[in-house]
């Protein structure tokens, strides 16, 4: 039986690390992925480290994070972008 090595990456913060990458403006903000703020509709699907220390929480509905984080900028999902980061993580 040849040698197998199984990794275990728990990627906290995925999708908003990723966003963040793309939008080197937002640097030191509290940063949400999520759905539309103005429509008052969607949660936060995840949350960068500084929107995480101000309380918000994922799951948590926008208005609710938006009433904690008064500063948070909230940014639509990419799932295509975070599909093609997650794979260069798993390859070699």
């Amino acid at each position: 039986m040849g040698d197998r090595t199984i990794l275990h990456s728990d990627m906290n913060s995925f999708y908003a690390s990723v966003e963040m990458l793309h939008h080197p403006e937002f640097a030191g903000m509290p940063l949400a992925v999520g759905g539309d703020p103005e429509a008052r509709h969607g949660i936060v699907l995840t949350a960068n480290y500084i929107a995480k220390q101000k309380g918000v929480k994922t799951g948590m509905a926008l208005w609710q994070a938006k009433q904690i984080c008064p500063e948070i900028i909230f940014v639509p999902p990419r799932m295509d972008l975070y599909l093609r980061f997650s794979q260069m993580a798993r390859h070699r």
